[in-house]
């Protein structure tokens, strides 16, 4: 018997030290809701994480903000050498992809959206064509060339008694009026169908016969492609990357997380420190229960 009073106050000590600890670590994320006895709440609940969760959402959310991925952070990683690789190997795979234009369209929007803008291409070349068309006065330029003509084949010959100078301007420059006035109102029938035969041509083309036939080096389009890419980073990322508003997600995420959910990840990254934390509860309760054998 004598024996137990050495081993009882040791034991008691870790006992008490070990869960201790272990409810004070439990107090951490327990009780998860208020608990109230005659209208009071009870000190303590609910537990301190689900009771400060709004301003732990908010640490967390300006540690990681503002600390851990910041603005530069982010554009150095964008501008990683295997980012760059990542984006000229996707510029060449999209250059060189035996997909056509319009099903490669087809993966980014719907048909009736694809149809749309192909329409408006097509009515905005049609437009540019008549637009030239009126503006190079074609009328007197076809009056011009065609006088010319005219003086040359009658030059030498009795025709050119009868065919004057006056006459050749004044059919030639009514000619011009008419070519010009039918353009004007028959042009863009003309003109729509072709172009859009030229279209339907072209959109069933892949990118890269498109690119081939034009004499274009695609490797200079994938190299063009990588340098807008980093042109822009270097000139708007900053600009860009605050729009991530990445304290205000992180605060917005966390809060919105359900307790347990947070528990379990905070359990996850901390399970061994406070396992740690309690061990060292019941070690430090059997250092004190030895200590007072002695005292």
């Amino acid at each position: 018997m004598e024996i137990l009073k050495y081993i009882i106050p040791p034991v008691i000590g870790a006992v008490i030290g070990y869960f201790t600890n272990y409810i004070a670590v439990k107090m951490l994320f327990r009780p998860l809701h208020p608990v109230k006895i005659g209208g009071k709440t009870l000190p303590f609940t609910p537990g301190i994480i689900p009771k400060g969760k709004p301003r732990l959402a908010k640490a967390l959310g300006k540690a990681v903000g503002t600390t851990l991925l910041t603005e530069n952070d982010i554009k150095n990683v964008l501008l990683s050498e295997s980012m760059q690789n990542t984006i000229k190997s996707y510029a060449e795979k999209l250059i060189k992809s035996e997909l056509s234009v319009k099903d490669f369209a087809g993966k980014a929007m719907t048909p009736e959206k694809y149809e749309e803008i192909k329409q408006n291409i097509c009515l905005i070349i049609t437009n540019k064509i008549m637009d030239s068309a009126e503006n190079a006065n074609l009328g007197q330029i076809i009056a011009e060339k065609g006088g010319d003509a005219v003086r040359e084949k009658v030059a030498g010959t009795m025709l050119a008694m009868f065919i004057k100078d006056e006459l050749i301007n004044s059919l030639c420059m009514s000619l011009g009026d008419k070519v010009n006035e039918y353009i004007s109102e028959n042009g863009r029938d003309i003109i729509s169908p072709i172009v859009n035969s030229e279209a339907e041509k072209l959109e069933n083309k892949s990118i890269y016969e498109i690119l081939s036939e034009s004499g274009i080096d695609t490797e200079k389009i994938s190299e063009s492609f990588l340098n807008i890419y980093v042109s822009f980073i270097e000139k708007h990322a900053e600009e860009f990357i605050k729009n991530f508003r990445i304290s205000e997600i992180v605060e917005e995420k966390v809060n919105q997380m359900d307790v347990l959910m947070l528990e379990d990840l905070l359990m996850s990254i901390m399970k061994k420190e406070l396992s740690a934390v309690v061990n060292l509860g019941a070690l430090i309760g059997l250092v004190i229960g030895t200590v007072n054998i002695f005292f």
